[in-house]
């Protein structure tokens, strides 16, 4: 059945954000690295360093002899510069003692010279490796599916830690994905100093430097390879028809997810998806963001994963309350001035959900809809409860800007036409929002109302062409003193106020009084084109 009503809606899934995923292969590299350091041993001839490593390959070393051959080995070679023989030398060193440290579950090593090799402990800076179930080194990650890959060159083997969902040092974040949980880059650098020969994993998107051998220095990185690792373990994929269609059996997944560990010390960016799709969709955007040094250092980034065919004010109540359950969470005192600066990003119908948390609701909005106040209508408690989730509201005190893109603040013709129509009629919502109370507030409604509230009232009806409901939410007040911008495409015609990216023309999605609005050269999926995600970037530089 998915697949007849793909083709019958052919015309809004070819024009919404992409259908690819990212093609992801995790290589064993255990068993090559003999291979490379033999290779890096003849680039570099008899040099005392290749020696070591030379050494280090023979079969009848113990686990310790092989160890501190390639412990001398990286610091014989710690100082040399990427792209040199004698890099190659220590990167391949220190890929061998993150072979034997894994198969240790990173226990500490015990040398034959009385030292004992150890890895770095947990802080904001570095990783403790034996907190992570698995941490690979992130060259041996191949990645299909992304514009760019995000590296940087420096000292050190950028790895990527993994952490399973259900992992105990995970307990207490408030939302990580079930499928996927966490991973992080890191680089890991061999290290000498009084204390001993250690392995530090350099948590590298809180810090790019670190003092090796007493100088200052710019460490490796990669931030495609996490990012990637990561999505290959969930649903890796940003068109869900599903997620429409059956909302009655996807509301469970609904929630606000974590990309990483919260950190207090960062600002949270919300991103919130569109129609037919998934978080998956916002991955070119944060790959390409993970370039920037400031963004990366300042922001994290977090997802909203919602049952798109819900109507429009039902996801927003949603995000509300996931918002209040994250600042239990993390900030009960309210003290964190880092969660008040939180920015959304909206795409698509995920604009107008954005829209909703800056704007107040209450009795403004519900005169729009009716005369009769909620409190006197015949509505079961369980229906006053949700009526006033959905309309009694306020702005979020903690954002503090938002960015549309491509988002129809009046709609878009294409959900009037006849596919749409015959979609929206095949819709299935939970149960709650087409009851009893819903025949009942839909016989008080104001008439011009009326017939947009048939059952199931779903997400395609609220998105026609010049809704009053979208009018009503254009005429709620918005919170003073949040900036808001837009990003729209034009299909690279230039034609523009003339324009539309194919799915939300510009009369559409301009909206008066923002900061700045930005029109690139891409169809509906401006959040994904390089001018659009460069747009981003340069306002979550300039906020503060």
């Amino acid at each position: 059945m998915h697949r007849s009503l793909a083709l019958l809606f052919a015309p809004l899934l070819l024009s919404a954000a992409g259908c690819s995923v990212l093609g992801v292969r995790v290589d064993d590299q255990t068993s090559s690295w003999r291979r490379e350091a033999a290779a890096v041993v003849r680039a570099n001839g008899t040099s005392p360093a290749a020696k070591l490593l030379a050494r280090a390959q023979q079969k009848e070393l113990s686990e310790s002899e092989r160890a501190a051959a390639l412990v001398e080995a990286a610091q014989l070679s710690s100082a040399a510069r990427p792209g040199t023989s004698q890099h190659a030398l220590n990167i391949a060193a220190t890929r061998g003692l993150l072979g034997i440290m894994s198969e240790r579950s990173f226990a500490p090593l015990a040398l034959p010279n009385g030292a004992t090799l150890d890895v770095s402990p947990e802080t904001r800076l570095t990783l403790d490796p034996r907190t992570a179930d698995l941490v690979v080194p992130a060259d041996g990650i191949s990645i299909k599916g992304l514009r760019v890959r995000v590296e940087q060159d420096g000292a050190g083997l950028p790895c990527v830690a993994h952490f399973p969902a259900k992992s105990p040092v995970l307990r207490g974040q408030a939302g990580v994905p079930p499928l996927a949980g966490f991973c992080e880059p890191v680089t890991a650098v061999v290290q000498n100093d009084a204390r001993g020969p250690r392995l530090v994993f350099y948590r590298t998107v809180n810090g790019d430097m670190a003092s090796i051998g007493g100088r200052r220095t710019q460490l490796a990185a990669d931030f495609s390879a996490p990012l990637a690792f990561m999505i290959s373990k969930g649903s890796n994929r940003n068109i869900d028809l599903r997620s429409l269609v059956r909302s009655d059996l996807n509301i469970g997944q609904m929630g606000l997810y974590q990309f990483s560990r919260y950190d207090s010390q960062k600002i949270p960016v919300v991103f919130v998806h569109g129609l037919m799709s998934r978080p998956e969709t916002w991955i070119p955007a944060v790959n390409e963001l993970m370039a920037n040094k400031d963004v990366r250092e300042r922001y994290q980034f977090w997802f909203f994963l919602y049952p798109t065919g819900l109507p429009v004010w039902a996801s927003a109540a949603e995000l509300r309350s996931e918002l209040d359950r994250y600042r239990k969470t993390f900030d009960p005192s309210r003290s964190n001035g880092k969660f008040d600066r939180m920015v959304l990003a909206g795409h698509s119908m995920g604009g107008l959900i954005s829209s909703l948390q800056i704007r107040s609701g209450g009795k403004a909005l519900w005169r729009q809809f009716m005369e009769t106040p909620p409190d006197q209508l015949n509505l079961s408690p369980q229906g006053k409860e949700r009526i006033a989730r959905i309309v009694k509201f306020q702005p979020r005190p903690e954002v503090a800007r938002v960015v549309f893109f491509a988002t129809p603040h009046r709609g878009s013709e294409l959900a009037v036409n006849p596919f749409s129509e015959f979609f929206s009629r095949l819709i299935r919502l939970p149960s709650a929002f087409v009851d009893r109370d819903f025949y009942l507030l839909r016989s008080n409604l104001r008439e011009e109302f009326r017939d947009l509230f048939v059952a199931p009232a779903n997400s395609l009806v609220f998105l026609r062409a010049n809704s009053p409901l979208l009018k009503a939410i254009l005429a709620l007040p918005m919170r003073e003193g949040v900036p808001y911008h837009s990003v729209i495409g034009d299909r690279g015609r230039g034609d523009t106020p003339n324009s539309s990216d194919g799915v939300v023309p510009y009369w559409s999605s301009h909206l008066k009084g923002a900061r700045s609005e930005k029109v690139v050269p891409s169809g509906h999926g401006a959040h994904e084109n390089p001018e659009g995600i460069s747009e981003f970037a340069r306002i979550l530089k300039a906020h503060r």
